[in-house]
C-alpha cells in the first residue's frame, strides 16, 4: 500500500532549502472550490508528510542493510533520523493547515461552529464523504441549506 501511495507523487530535484522532501505535495483546490469538491479531491486527507517519513523508513533499513561498516550505518541512521525529524515537523504544521481549512470550510458552507463540527465528527463512524452528506441533509431537514453542486 505504501509504494501505491508513493507513486501517486512527483519526485523533485535537490533544493538547499528542503533538501529532506523528495516529492511535490499533491495539488489541493482553490479556496473558493465547493467543499463537496475538496472533500472528493482529498484536500483533507492525512497529510503528505505522514507517507513521505513512512517512505524514509523503507529507504533507511534497505540503505542501512547494504552497508556492513557500523560508521557508515550510524551516518546513515543520523541522516535519516534529521530527515524524519523535518518531515514531522512539517507534518505537524500541515496536518493543522488542513484541519483549519477543513472547519472553515464547514463554517462557510454549512454554517457550522468549529466545535459543532468535532461534536458531530465524534458522534459519527465513516468516511469524511459521508459526513459531509450526513451534515448536508440534516442541515436540508432543517430548511436552511442550499443543495450541493
Amino acid at each position: 500500500m505504501l509504494n501505491e501511495r508513493i507513486e501517486q507523487y512527483t519526485s523533485i530535484s535537490y533544493n538547499q532549502w528542503y533538501w529532506w522532501r523528495r516529492f511535490k505535495s499533491r495539488t489541493v483546490l482553490h479556496k473558493y472550490q465547493s467543499l463537496e469538491d475538496k472533500i472528493k479531491n482529498g484536500d483533507f486527507e492525512v497529510s503528505d508528510y505522514h507517507w513521505w517519513k513512512l517512505w524514509e523508513n523503507e529507504l533507511e533499513k534497505e540503505a542501512i542493510s547494504k552497508s556492513e561498516d557500523p560508521s557508515k550505518q550510524h551516518e546513515t541512521r543520523c541522516l535519516f533520523g534529521e530527515r524524519k525529524r523535518r518531515l514531522t515537523e512539517d507534518y505537524i504544521k500541515d496536518e493543522a493547515k488542513i484541519l483549519e481549512a477543513m472547519y472553515n470550510d464547514f463554517r462557510i458552507e454549512l454554517r457550522m461552529k468549529k466545535e459543532e463540527v468535532e461534536d458531530e465528527m465524534l458522534q459519527f463512524e465513516g468516511t469524511l464523504s459521508e459526513f459531509y452528506y450526513y451534515i448536508y441533509n440534516k442541515k436540508k431537514t432543517n430548511g436552511n441549506q442550499r443543495h450541493p453542486q
